[in-house]
């Protein structure tokens, strides 16, 4: 059983990897943690709040950092909507629960501190909140069982030619877990690029449900984001935060290797990017530390079934929209 905490942005990849982590029977969802990125905290701690109250999961959800710890920028609304979670057609009913009073740092320190070695922290959006828990209790690197991420890209980025949005969002704070010793796994743009939402499968997801469809409807949007500034001829849109739950569940989806990893700072154009260390390295003359280990490779066709088998759950599963 792996004990999981979510931290996330959501965002309709993060509403799929809730999901997936809620369906999957050898994972136990212990809190979902909310930071502002794909939208301002508000909206994404509401967010999370809409999904665990529409799917009926009985999980704390916990608002964390308003602000990345330095870097300032436009909340990026033409991916996911003004609200993080815009649809195609029908949407979440709104939340009926709150927030837990505690912030989501303090959550974090507290289960993980309870549980030496055992909560997994899978984090789906922006480093903030898992930088400032390290920052507060340095020796909580050592607790952690692993942070598994969906952020940076082993080769080319997505906000910027250099870097992928979560980890740019707040380089400081990636830069922070990067050098904490934590163990790392990553799922960079280079492996998200190929675990697609193909129409077929948004075409499962609807046919699991009668009637409206909020699942299919989410699923459409975000689909139809990405084709219209990649092209309509794509076979399917990246999941890039399910990779991380699905990594847990089998992990057999990917091929990863451990890296020498850094994140980079300042004001150039390389602010925000995964400098991952490719290079052939020598055992006995090479002192680089191998402190991440990079997914390089998926197989697209296992991991949609997944997916799909899940979102096809949760599409059955859904409270009334009205």
């Amino acid at each position: 059983m792996h004990r999981i905490i979510i931290d996330c942005d959501p965002g309709h990849d993060d509403m799929a990897a809730i999901l997936l982590a809620a369906w999957h029977p050898s994972i136990q969802l212990e809190a979902i943690t909310a930071v502002c990125g794909n939208a301002p905290l508000h909206h994404t701690t509401n967010n999370a709040l809409r999904i665990v109250d529409a799917f009926g999961l009985d999980v704390p959800v916990y608002a964390g950092a308003e602000l990345p710890l330095l870097h300032r920028y436009a909340f990026p609304a033409e991916f996911h909507g003004p609200s993080g979670l815009d649809s195609a057609g029908e949407e979440l009913p709104p939340a009926r629960s709150k927030a837990q009073p505690q912030h989501a740092v303090d959550a974090i320190i507290e289960r993980v501190e309870a549980a030496p070695g055992e909560i997994t922290l899978v984090v789906v959006g922006p480093m903030t909140n898992i930088a400032l828990a390290l920052a507060l209790r340095p020796g909580l690197a050592q607790k952690i069982k692993q942070v598994i991420f969906m952020g940076g890209s082993a080769g080319e980025g997505n906000v910027t030619a250099a870097a992928e949005f979560n980890i740019w969002a707040d380089a400081e704070a990636a830069r922070m877990v990067f050098r904490s010793g934590v163990k790392l796994v990553m799922f960079g743009l280079n492996v998200t690029h190929q675990t697609l939402m193909r129409r077929e499968d948004v075409a499962q997801i609807r046919a699991a449900r009668a009637g409206s469809n909020p699942v299919a409807d989410i699923m459409d949007f975000y689909c139809g984001t990405y084709y219209s500034f990649a092209g309509a001829d794509k076979p399917g849109a990246p999941m890039h935060d399910p990779c991380a739950v699905a990594y847990l569940i089998d992990p057999s989806i990917f091929e990863l290797t451990a890296y020498p990893g850094e994140v980079l700072v300042g004001a150039d154009g390389g602010y925000g990017q995964t400098l991952i260390d490719l290079r052939p390295q020598d055992p006995a003359h090479d002192q680089r530390v191998k402190n991440v280990t990079v997914a390089m490779k998926a197989d697209p066709q296992r991991f949609a079934a997944l997916v799909t088998q899940a979102l096809s759950w949760a599409a059955g599963r859904i409270s009334s929209t009205k």
